[in-house]
């Protein structure tokens, strides 16, 4: 009995002891090596290989003008993440501006193709990643960092294992910069408050390392237009870089749902695949000072040797900078006077303002006489992106309106075009007649662009026009609104919601409801 006791207490200590060694050994075992899930597929797996079609890349991207740095400070990059036949040389055009330059860390952001994201942004925080050009590090004193600045960047590895969106632009930046480190981070496509918040929350990590003299770069890993023929494609993309270089996101946004919901393009599936990724990191730019958008290359598959014309997928480079100090000087001026500055009261000369009321007047007379208007504006302020409202009154009473509420053309060109809008196709009156036309008055209002809030707080009753938004409805008033119905602001609010947007009247009051505010410079013919 006592050999047989002291048998099971031998074995007993054997396999405590095994539990223990496995135990340790499973916590030193390095299992945040993040290895190459598109090695072989996306770029080669060999790293001869791999290296040499980097080489071939990046030497096909014609040299980077020193003066460039001299005035601007590169904060981010938008590149492609397809196949490398595909999209590698228009990446080049991006990753060929860091050849040189000292970046510390580079935060990756990506669209998690496989929809395992929401509301959230899916983070590796510590290891390495792993490709056939050897393992890169995640800088995870910036990865804790961002995580305590906000709850919507969370760890998560299953995420990032199988997804290519990273792993691509990863090979790149070991070429250029091989003594960055990285933090990758993923997101699905969320609304636009998830982006802000994320972005902003990048952007101000950014900043405290900067005090630190620690040098960040963002890069957004994103394709363009999916599946629309080449012509098509062409123009699509061409369209959303126009407005890409606004930095504004709303904006983006809103045109991105113009285009897709009109139907016109045939089997476009989106205008940009990772649409939460670039607005995520326009509003980090945004909250960095960057006010200039580069646009460094675009192609698509169709002009490759590998795609076919019927259905392509476009690609574009684009770099985001900040103007050095030497090119702000006065900007704090040029804003007060601008027609597009963000939030602000703006202000329009007399003369100006006198020359649109006739543009005004003038478009809705040439229509009805079925005449194109001709006109060439002599002020620079009239050349300028806004979004107009026309209005029109006959003895007092509204006989017309129509605007747009982000810039989709020049000022003097959107008032010709509102006008003739307000005088012949607002659909709750009847299209203006000849002979009433000299008892109508005009009125302008030119809006900033339009400003996410966190909720209806940050609405300054007669100061801010609203734009609210759910889903696919929206509805917007202007400022001018609270003048002339003297509602609180809940009285407008579930006005607009319920009148304009057609939803309930309380949805401005839901978490799924975005609100945008904007101001407005109004002014009127004087008779």
């Amino acid at each position: 009995m006592w050999v047989l006791s002291k048998f099971r207490y031998l074995c007993m200590s054997i396999i405590l002891g095994s539990i223990v060694l496995l135990f340790c050994s499973c916590r030193i075992t390095p299992t945040n090596i993040r290895k190459p899930a598109v090695a072989g597929q996306f770029y080669p797996s060999d790293p001869n290989q791999l290296n040499t079609m980097l080489n071939f890349f990046l030497s096909n991207v014609p040299p980077i003008e020193a003066k460039l740095f001299e005035k601007m400070e590169l904060f981010a990059i938008v590149v492609p993440h397809a196949g490398y036949i595909f999209s590698g040389q228009v990446a080049a055009y991006g990753f060929k501006l860091l050849e040189g330059q000292r970046y510390d860390t580079v935060i990756i952001l990506g669209l998690s193709h496989r929809g395992m994201l929401r509301d959230t942004a899916a983070i590796w925080p510590d290891g390495h990643f792993l490709t056939p050009l050897g393992k890169i590090p995640i800088d995870e004193n910036v990865a804790k960092e961002l995580m305590k600045a906000t709850t919507l960047i969370q760890k998560n590895y299953s995420a990032h294992l199988y997804e290519h969106s990273i792993e691509v632009e990863v090979p790149f930046i070991q070429k250029v910069m091989p003594a960055s480190s990285i933090v990758p981070i993923l997101l699905g496509n969320p609304e636009l408050n998830i982006c802000r918040q994320v972005g902003e929350s990048i952007a101000s990590v950014i900043i405290k390392n900067q005090h630190k003299k620690k040098k960040i770069l963002i890069v957004c890993s994103t394709d363009m237009s999916h599946y629309p023929n080449y012509k098509d494609a062409v123009s699509v993309d061409n369209e959303m870089l126009k407005v890409l270089t606004q930095l504004n996101p709303e904006m983006l946004r809103f045109k991105s749902e113009k285009i897709l919901l009109s139907g016109k393009i045939p089997n476009l599936g989106c205008t940009f695949c990772s649409e939460g990724a670039l607005y995520t990191t326009l509003y980090a730019c945004k909250k960095l000072g960057c006010d200039k958008v580069e646009v460094l290359k675009y192609a698509n598959s169709g002009d490759t040797p590998y795609g076919e014309k019927d259905r392509v997928v476009g690609y574009c480079a684009v770099g985001i900078f900040k103007s050095k100090d030497i090119e702000r000087k006065g900007e704090t001026a040029m804003k007060e006077k601008s027609v597009a500055a963000e939030g602000e009261r703006f202000y329009l000369p007399e003369e100006i303002q006198k020359e649109l009321l006739r543009l005004a007047r003038e478009s809705i007379s040439t229509a009805l006489e079925k005449r194109e208007i001709s006109y060439e504006p002599k002020h620079e302020e009239l050349t300028k992106s806004a979004a107009v409202f026309v209005t029109l009154r006959k003895r007092g009473q509204l006989r017309g309106c129509i605007g747009t509420t982000v810039p989709q053309e020049p000022l003097y060109k959107a008032v010709i075009h509102m006008a003739k809008e307000a005088a012949f196709n607002d659909p709750r009156f009847p299209p203006v007649e000849k002979s009433e036309l000299k008892d109508i008055e005009i009125e302008i209002s030119v809006l900033s662009p339009l400003r996410l809030v966190n909720s209806a707080d940050e609405i300054i009753p007669k100061v801010h026009g609203v734009y609210v938004r759910q889903g696919f409805r929206g509805g917007l008033y202007l400022p001018q609104v609270w003048e002339e119905t003297g509602w609180t602001k809940e009285e407008f609010l579930n006005s607009l919601c319920a009148h304009k947007a057609g939803l309930p009247e309380n949805a401005w009051k839901s978490k799924n409801t975005q609100i945008y505010v904007f101001t407005v410079f109004s002014f009127e013919e004087k008779k």
